[in-house]
C-alpha cells in the first residue's frame, strides 16, 4: 500500500508559499492604476482558462486530456467575483485575497501537469488463460523524475470489450522519485481468441482537485485466451481408450514391445529374451524385460466451416477438442489436430503437458473458414498420411460434406468416432 505523507521538505514549502503569496504581494505593491490592470488581466486569464477547460471536458471524461473539475469551476468563479469586487471597491484586502486565490488556481494547474511528467507504464498478463475463468493482470508505473514525487495517480487499463473487469486499474496515492509501483486487478475473457491490448490511461487531480490532467500511453501487448475446458463423459472416453487398447494388444502379440530393463532369468522365461552379452559379463543369465507399447496416436479432425468466430456450436466443438486432447495426452496418447484455421493446420503428434500447451495455442488462434470443406481436409496428403489408430471428428454440424469426409476417411482408417455439436446427444458426451 502507498500512503500520502503530509510533511514537505523546506525547499518545497518555500516554493509552495512563494507561489501562493507572490501574486498577492505583487498586487499590493503596485499603485492602484497598476492594480486595476493586474486584476483585469487576471480576470481575462481566468475566463480563458475556463473556456479552454470547457472545450476539453469531453476528452477528460474518457480519463484523457485536461479539464476543470466542478470544485475548480466554483473556485474560479469565486476568484473572478473577488477580482471584479476588488476592482470596483479598491480595497487592498480584496486585492490581496484575489492574488492568493489566483495563485491557488495556478499552482493546482502547474502541479497537476508536473505529476504526470516522466511516467512510464508496463503491463504484465499471463501467458495463457482460459475463456470464462478469471485471471490476474499487473500494471507497473515508474516515476522517472529525479526529485519530484507524483501524487494521486489513477491508472486505467484499456481492455477490449470482450474482456471484463470491475476495476481495470487502481490508484497510487504517492509514487516517489525513481520508484516503481504495482497495481493488480482481475479480469475475465468472454471467449477464446488472441486479444490485442492497447493503451493505458493515467490521470491526477493533485493537489487541490481543481483540474483534471489525463494522459494515455500505448502499451502493446497480447492476451492469448484458450478455449473453455469441460468434461468428457466417462463412457465416451472409455470407448476411445478401448479402441486404442485393442490395437495395443494386437501390436504386443506381433512382438511390437519396448525394452524396459534387465532381470535375472526365471524358470519359464523365453530363452530368446536372454541378453547374452550382459549374461557373459556377470556370469549369470539375464533376460530382457519388455512392455507393450502403450502410446498410441489419435487424430482429431475439427470442423471449422463457420462464417466467423463466436458461433456457439463452433466454440463447443473447439472446447470438446481441447478437453479430449487434454484427457488423452495426459494418459500417454500422442494426439494431433487437423483443421482449416483458415489455412490448413496439422499439428505434430504430441503428448503430456507440453503437447497440450501446443494444442491450446493452436486452438486459441484458430479462425474459421467457411470456404473449405471437410472432404478437402481429409484428402490433404498431410492428413491422409498421418499414422494413427483412431480418428475423432469434432463436428460443428452433420451434413452431406461431413458424411463424405467420414466415409472417405473410414475407407483408410476403420476406427472413427464422431462427436456432433449440433446434435441433441452432444450434451451426453461433453459438458462445459
Amino acid at each position: 500500500m502507498y500512503s500520502l505523507s503530509l510533511s514537505a521538505s523546506a525547499p518545497l514549502r518555500g516554493t509552495f508559499s512563494g507561489a501562493i503569496l507572490a501574486p498577492a504581494f505583487l498586487a499590493a505593491a503596485v499603485p492602484w492604476r497598476g492594480v486595476a490592470i493586474v486584476v483585469a488581466l487576471a480576470a481575462v486569464i481566468v475566463v480563458v482558462i475556463l473556456n479552454a477547460q470547457f472545450l476539453a471536458r469531453a476528452a477528460w471524461g474518457r480519463h484523457v486530456g485536461q479539464g476543470i473539475t466542478p470544485a475548480g469551476l466554483v473556485f474560479s468563479l469565486v476568484a473572478l467575483a473577488i477580482g471584479v469586487v476588488a476592482l470596483q471597491t479598491k480595497i487592498n484586502f480584496l486585492v490581496l485575497l484575489f492574488g492568493m486565490v489566483l495563485s491557488g488556481l495556478m499552482l493546482s494547474f502547474v502541479l497537476s501537469r508536473t505529476a504526470l511528467r516522466k511516467l512510464s507504464l508496463e503491463r504484465r498478463v499471463p501467458e495463457g488463460v482460459h475463456a470464462g475463468e478469471p485471471f490476474a493482470v499487473e500494471l507497473r508505473a515508474t516515476n522517472g523524475k529525479r526529485w519530484l514525487a507524483s501524487y494521486g495517480l489513477a491508472v486505467w487499463d484499456g481492455l477490449p470489450p470482450e474482456v471484463a473487469s470491475e476495476r481495470p486499474g487502481g490508484v497510487l496515492v504517492e509514487l516517489r522519485p525513481r520508484e516503481t509501483a504495482r497495481l493488480a486487478y482481475t479480469a475475465t475473457a468472454a471467449r477464446r481468441r488472441v486479444y490485442r491490448l492497447g493503451s493505458v490511461s493515467y490521470s491526477t487531480r493533485f493537489p487541490f482537485g481543481f483540474f483534471h490532467q489525463g494522459r494515455s500511453r500505448a502499451v502493446a501487448g497480447e492476451l492469448v485466451v484458450y478455449p473453455r475446458l469441460g468434461v468428457v463423459a466417462p463412457g465416451f472416453l472409455a470407448r476411445t481408450q478401448a479402441l486404442a487398447q485393442t490395437r495395443q494388444q494386437t501390436r504386443a502379440a506381433w512382438g511390437e514391445e519396448e525394452f524396459r530393463n534387465l532381470r535375472e532369468y526365471r524358470h519359464g522365461d523365453n530363452p530368446r529374451r536372454i541378453h547374452w552379452k550382459s549374461s557373459a559379463k556377470l556370469g549369470q543369465p539375464l533376460v530382457r524385460e519388455l512392455e507393450a507399447v502403450v502410446c498410441e496416436r489419435v487424430l482429431i479432425v475439427l470442423d471449422t466451416r463457420c462464417p466467423a468466430s463466436g458461433d456457439e456450436r463452433l466454440e463447443a466443438a473447439i472446447s470438446f477438442a481441447a478437453t479430449l486432447g487434454r484427457d488423452l495426452m495426459l494418459r500417454g496418447y500422442f494426439v494431433s489436430l487437423a483443421a482449416y484455421a483458415p489455412a490448413r493446420v496439422v499439428t505434430a503428434a504430441a503428448k503430456g503437458a507440453a503437447g497440450f500447451r501446443v494444442l491450446l495455442e493452436v486452438l486459441a488462434r484458430l479462425e474459421p473458414d467457411p470456404r473449405r470443406t471437410l472432404a478437402e481436409l481429409v484428402g490433404e496428403p498431410s492428413v491422409s498420411a498421418q499414422e494413427r489408430v483412431l480418428t475423432v471428428f469434432a463436428l460443428r454440424q452433420r451434413d452431406a460434406d461431413a458424411a463424405a469426409a467420414i466415409g472417405l476417411l473410414g475407407r483408410r482408417q476403420p476406427r472413427v468416432i464422431v462427436a456432433d455439436a449440433s446434435s441433441a446427444s452432444f450434451g451426453d458426451i461433453f459438458s462445459l
